[in-house]
């Protein structure tokens, strides 16, 4: 079941990339690339907390229609469960577990409409996260790291931006993410939707700005 889940992801991401590519129309204003940076924010609906995500991602922007890149993002907080610790193997850890996870992955977002200060987007991105698992010491209180390990990540959603200046734009939008993982508490956490908030610095309507002020057109 969770294999076809991700098989299907793919096989949609490269639909729409296929896609897009047919239906491009370029016009002779368009620019062919253009540098493309966000820091990003959302929230996943864990089990227990409604746990935070911080990220960025940059890339390239292309005839205006397709943006790639990388992106990475990282918890801003552990999240704490009860886990089923081996004792034997580890005698002074409490039930007390602390999951941290961070993905570096690729992505791929199609903007669909496009006016002077609306944006509507499709991002996927697929790549691989690093979990951290680790126990309270019973007798310190501290944090003791028992288990790291890498998993596959793919997330797909919809997003919308407002543009306030040229140069920089808020943004919102909904998702799904997916991870493959054996330990319960971690897919419960990871495989959930989530909600985000863009804040979006165009770096290169910024250069533009530096470097062709007085030939770039009125904006209101």
């Amino acid at each position: 079941m969770v294999k076809s889940k991700i098989i299907f992801l793919v096989v949609l991401f490269s639909f729409l990339q296929s896609w897009g590519q047919d239906t491009l129309q370029v016009e002779s204003e368009v620019r062919p690339a253009k540098i493309y940076f966000a820091f990003d924010a959302n929230r996943s609906l864990f089990s227990d907390p409604n746990v935070k995500f911080n990220g960025l991602k940059i890339g390239v922007e292309l005839l205006e229609k397709h943006r790639i890149g990388i992106s990475f993002h990282a918890l801003s907080e552990p999240v704490r469960f009860v886990g089923n610790i081996d004792k034997k193997l580890y005698p002074q850890a409490t039930d007390s577990v602390l999951f941290n996870f961070s993905f570096l992955s690729h992505f791929y977002e199609r903007v669909w409409l496009r006016t002077k200060r609306w944006e509507l987007t499709l991002p996927i991105h697929t790549g691989i996260g690093a979990i951290d698992l680790a126990y309270i010491d019973k007798f310190s209180h501290e944090s003791v790291s028992y288990l790291k390990t890498n998993v596959l990540t793919v997330a797909i959603g919809g997003s919308a931006q407002f543009k306030i200046f040229r140069w920089f734009a808020l943004g919102a939008g909904v998702g799904y993410r997916h991870s493959l993982s054996k330990e319960v508490n971690i897919g419960k956490s990871l495989n959930s939707p989530y909600y985000q908030i863009q804040v979006k610095v165009l770096l290169g309507q910024l250069i533009r700005m530096a470097f062709k002020g007085k030939e770039i057109e009125a904006w209101e």
